[in-house]
């Protein structure tokens, strides 16, 4: 008779019904848990060779993982990195143009209040005398 099939309490006057359930699941219990301590014991006493290969073999694939996966997060904190870095030059690049922009028109600001322009005309002007020809042009 087992005691995972029929509750020895059942027939127990002294205890009331939910007593005795209570007492059959502290049973069942019990049963698997003095199981689980042979099995424990069998297992220690004559380790099963071919188990211990397979784990020594998933414990290899593990670490194999383990080292890919260890590669990928590398490589994407590296990648990550180097985008920062072009992204940082780029803006340096457009920084010192536009910079050399700014001087450059705070030179022509600087040249135009002594009378100087870029053609080298000294502040003059060149016109066009509509009564003459293109090669007849003057400096005004």
């Amino acid at each position: 008779m087992s005691v995972n099939t029929v509750n020895p309490y059942a027939n127990n006057n002294q205890l009331s019904t939910l007593e005795q359930d209570v007492l059959w699941e502290f049973a069942k219990l019990n049963d698997k848990v003095k199981r689980a301590s042979n099995l424990a014991r069998l297992t220690a006493e004559s380790p099963n060779e071919a188990l211990l290969a397979e784990l020594r073999t998933l414990e290899k694939r593990m670490g194999m993982v383990l080292t890919l996966f260890k590669a990928s997060v590398w490589a994407v904190i590296v990648e990550a990195q180097a985008a920062e870095e072009a992204r940082a030059h780029q803006q340096q690049q457009e920084e010192e143009v536009r910079q050399q922009q700014q001087q450059y028109q705070q030179q022509n600001a600087s040249n135009a209040g002594y009378g100087y322009d870029q053609y080298g005309y000294g502040g003059q002007e060149a016109s066009y005398d509509e009564s003459r020809g293109w090669n007849d042009d003057s400096i005004i």
